[in-house]
């Protein structure tokens, strides 16, 4: 089974077609800075653009002229390039060899208006092209941007600085910024064009063509007030204006599990007079920490939401103190579900919680674990279950050992597995019988193409439960969904960077206002 933080990679602006606009208040003073259109000599920096390539499909070309050298989006190789500059005229090439991309790249323009412009050859296509700047943004201006924006219509936006995380020659995050749209679910790349104004990318880490603007603002104190945000690279007035949603984040709590492990704490809260519901966050069988990218953006979730969430290093990680164990052993099973149960009592201590409705939800692996938590507590009042399984860890490994777990593309019938998976007895730790006795609600949520868990085989096992009466579950498989609930064409890893969106958003929230928003 293969999770990368699972909530580390959930992470896709689909549509970043925003609601009817609504002109941004007049109070918001812009951070951008005046941009020119006198052309250095030579160029120098990092220029994006969306060629056409022989197949008839798009591709984003990063283009750095200090280096001369030619990248293609989400590809960290990089290609030589040999640049000529007369003035405003500018011309390139680059050589590919038979096992690259490309044998051939050639480009002819001219620079206006801060923009680069010519034709592009990409071996015999040709196309019209527009390079744009991207600019470098320090570190410390971009962690002022992270938070959570609220347009008026309800919509919500998180930003996350990005995480550095690279595998198979592809990179999976922007240099600077993620942005998450919980409304369509799109997740998606920022590209800096000054120190406030950034371009939104049109795949998770692929930017041309691009698919909108941000510009972030700030009120007369100097902080960050909220986001203009443009659905076109044109035009003047801000479709709409998001405002900056205020919460609290307590970094480090502690809290102790049953056999004496002291585990660190990251705490979400949202603003509110009264006790809200809350979640305790798990991790699929990676060396999870409370604040990496995914905690962090379903940390955003869930306050948009009007809950709370704890988010924990796993044992062994980070500040969490124990030794960190991969294996789904009945026994580290069992140590991570006192773990959860710890998280949970402490949660239901605290005053801004209401204790009577307080959920576990995880990805994964944490599809054992939640079940074996909550047959132990009576705090645990929901359970949400990402891509887990719902069958033992002897046939999930046997499904894993056909897909390889989505690292490698490999040939499998789905029906053919599935049966041969009901042929199977049950070995290692079985979550079934303790399914059975579940009297919280719960919900599960796969992907139709995961390659890590037997969605066919998961879905039929919960299903023979509800229909003996369990009619506390639910669940729902989403069509083109990886192990990780982004959008996916086959569910393989290496798609990852290229998903246009994460699916089950939408669904969750739906779940959460039926079943927890209001006391029962």
């Amino acid at each position: 089974m293969r999770i990368i933080s699972s909530l580390l990679l959930l992470c896709v602006l689909s549509a970043c077609a925003s609601p009817t606009a609504t002109p941004a208040p007049a109070s918001p003073t812009s951070l951008s800075s005046t941009s020119t259109s006198i052309p250095p000599e030579p160029l120098t920096g990092t220029w994006l653009g969306a060629a056409t390539k022989p197949d008839g499909s798009t591709a984003s070309l990063s283009i750095n002229f200090e280096d001369a050298n030619l990248s293609i989006e989400p590809m960290t190789k990089t290609w030589s390039m040999v640049v000529t500059q007369d003035g405003e005229a500018v011309d390139f090439s680059a050589s590919g060899k038979s096992n690259d991309p490309f044998m051939q790249i050639e480009f002819a323009g001219t620079f206006s208006d801060n923009n680069l412009s010519g034709e592009l050859t990409w071996d015999g296509q040709k196309s019209s092209v527009t390079f744009t700047p991207i600019v470098s943004v320090d570190a410390a201006l971009l962690g002022k941007y992270e938070g959570l924006y609220r347009f008026e219509s309800g919509r919500t936006l998180s930003v996350i600085v990005s995480p550095e995380f690279t595998s198979g020659g592809l990179t999976f995050f922007s240099p600077t910024l993620m942005l998450t749209d919980f409304d369509s679910g799109a997740l998606r790349s920022l590209y800096p064009t000054s120190d406030a104004g950034f371009l939104v990318g049109v795949l998770r880490d692929v930017g041309a063509p691009f698919d909108g603007r941000v510009e972030f603002v700030r009120d007369a104190q100097g902080k960050v007030s909220g986001l203009n945000w443009w659905e076109n690279l044109q035009g003047d007035a801000p479709v709409e204006f998001a405002k900056w949603v205020d919460y609290t984040i307590e970094e480090h709590v502690e809290f102790t599990s049953q056999d004496g492990t002291k585990l660190a704490g990251r705490l979400s809260l949202p603003n509110s007079d009264v006790p809200v519901p809350a979640f305790m966050g798990l991790h699929g069988s990676e060396q999870g920490t409370r604040d990496n990218f995914g905690a962090k953006v379903m940390a955003h979730y869930m306050i948009s939401r009007g809950f709370a969430i704890l988010n924990y290093d796993k044992r062994g990680v980070g500040d969490s103190e124990g030794l960190y164990q991969e294996a789904a052993s009945p026994a580290n099973l069992q140590r991570h579900a006192n773990d959860a149960i710890a998280g949970v009592e402490y949660l239901a201590a605290r005053p801004e919680i209401d204790a009577k409705r307080i959920g576990l939800i995880g990805f994964s692996q944490a599809g054992w674990v939640i079940p074996l938590a909550a047959s132990q507590s009576k705090t645990i009042s929901h359970i949400v279950i990402l891509s887990g399984p719902v069958e033992s860890t002897f046939q999930e490994d046997v499904f894993s050992s056909y897909t390889n777990d989505g690292d490698t593309a490999t040939n499998y019938e789905d029906a053919k597995i599935t049966q041969q998976l009901r042929d199977l007895k049950p070995g290692g730790f079985d979550p079934i019988p303790i399914i059975a006795e579940l009297n919280q609600p719960g919900l599960w949520l796969w992907g139709s193409v995961d390659k890590s868990v037997p969605v066919t085989f998961s879905a039929e096992n919960l299903q023979v439960l509800i229909d003996s009466g369990k009619n506390n579950f639910s669940y729902e498989i989403f069509l083109n969904g990886d192990h990780n609930l982004n959008e996916s064409p086959h569910g393989l890893f290496n798609e990852i960077p290229y998903s246009p969106r994460v699916l089950f958003y939408s669904v969750l929230a739906e779940w959460l206002e039926t079943n927890m928003s209001k006391e029962q």
